[in-house]
């Protein structure tokens, strides 16, 4: 068993007394401000995915499990599975990247789903509500404020909860907040985009940076990357003064990225390269740039299918434009779902947590955008490219 998660060697029995006195708090705290449902395996694993496709499974790389996942442990689960948006494509398939891989463990009997809606308060309450209900493993995406979900994951955790958050930062530390924080390195991508998009401009001109929620830590991380590699182009100027601690916020809806963009567009004659961690928001952007009568520069993004597509719709006529995508990096919960399993079942921890994340489509050279004509805007394509094996070595697991 890892020494980070000592703290959970008190017996089971006092484990239950002192989670069933936390639920009594807890019910009367959390109200009826989350959205929350309850739903078995065996719904879990019959519902298709909202993106639609079928994605590789922990049993081999050609998706299925095969017999009982060596992290699924002897011990019934009850999983809570709490998302801090709910709102869009990604988080969608997020979530259901979760929930597929809980189907790869028989001991998972009761799953408990909540949306935070990028509400604090909501992804605190919802949180209690998981533990109330007896969720003994949960994985989280913290993204709905500034650490705001930390406190209740520490409560958890001392509770005897394995608590897993993933794809944002917990802001905690491992073994004593939580199992774990399953993650991407946000600082990574910001290099990695800034690298390309600074190298399709010529090294020169001015950066239009779109985010997601005030003060989430996912773009605080791409700020940072970003601004490291800003130092070695004297000629490039990000606008609207973004830093780690501001940026124009279009809390990743479509919509409200749209909106902004064309303000921002009318404020700024000249934008020579886009960068933005959602694709079908980036999408959204690249609408407002056609509205607007403006080339379309260089984009550096988030994969999104309806942005393939959009880039295979214009390849070839006057508002062609060149493109660089990460991984939407969804199958990065069946991970977090893995490692919280096996830590509420005692067993040790394999692979890494922590992962940088190459580009997945490079229209410039390498690997051209995707499109699956067939399918909804909102499919991440490289959850069903990627082979088991691919993901596997890029967590470090064998």
């Amino acid at each position: 068993m890892s020494k980070r998660f000592e703290r959970r060697l008190i017996s089971r029995s006092l484990v239950l007394l002192m989670m069933a006195a936390f639920a009594v708090l807890a019910i009367s705290a959390c109200g009826s401000s989350s959205s929350s449902s309850e739903v078995s395996t065996t719904t879990a694993a019959s519902e298709q995915s909202s993106t639609g496709g079928e994605s590789a499974g922990s049993g081999g790389e050609s998706g299925g499990a095969t017999g009982t996942a060596s992290w699924c442990g002897p011990e019934e689960i009850t999983l809570g599975v709490q998302d801090g948006g709910g709102l869009n494509a990604w988080s969608a398939e997020s979530k259901e990247q979760v929930l597929m891989e809980a189907k790869n463990c028989p001991q998972i009997t009761k799953v408990i789903e909540v949306d935070a809606d990028f509400e604090s308060q909501k992804a605190v309450s919802g949180m209690q509500s998981m533990i109330a209900q007896g969720a003994n493993a949960i994985v989280v995406i913290p993204d709905s404020g500034v650490c705001a979900e930390l406190p209740t994951m520490r409560q958890a955790t001392q509770r005897g909860v394995a608590v897993v958050p993933w794809a944002a930062s917990g802001c905690g530390n491992d073994g004593t907040d939580y199992v774990t924080d399953v993650d991407w390195n946000p600082e990574a991508a910001g290099e990695t985009w800034a690298k390309w998009l600074f190298k399709q401009m010529g090294g020169k001109g001015k950066v239009l940076y779109l985010g997601g929620p005030p003060g989430n830590p996912v773009d605080v991380g791409e700020i940072t990357g970003m601004e490291k590699i800003v130092q070695e182009f004297p000629e490039i100027e990000v606008l609207d003064n973004v830093s780690p601690k501001s940026w124009p916020v279009t809390n990743w809806d479509p919509a409200t990225s749209k909106q902004v963009a064309s303000t921002l567009l009318a404020k700024y004659p000249e934008v020579n390269g886009i960068l933005m961690g959602d694709g079908q928001s980036t999408a959204s952007v690249i609408s407002a740039f056609q509205s607007a009568g403006r080339p379309i520069p260089p984009v550096a993004t988030l994969e999104a299918n309806q942005l393939g597509c959009l880039w295979h719709e214009l390849k070839g006529t006057p508002e062609e434009f060149q493109m660089a995508t990460i991984s939407g990096r969804n199958w990065l919960g069946r991970y977090a779902v893995r490692k919280a399993v096996a830590a509420a079942n005692e067993l040790p921890e394999q692979g890494k947590s922590t992962v940088d994340l190459p580009l997945f489509e490079n229209s410039a050279g390498g690997r051209e955008p995707v499109c699956e004509e067939s399918d909804p805007p909102g499919r991440y394509n490289s959850n069903f490219i990627m082979t088991e094996k691919e993901m596997n070595e890029l967590m470090g697991e064998q």
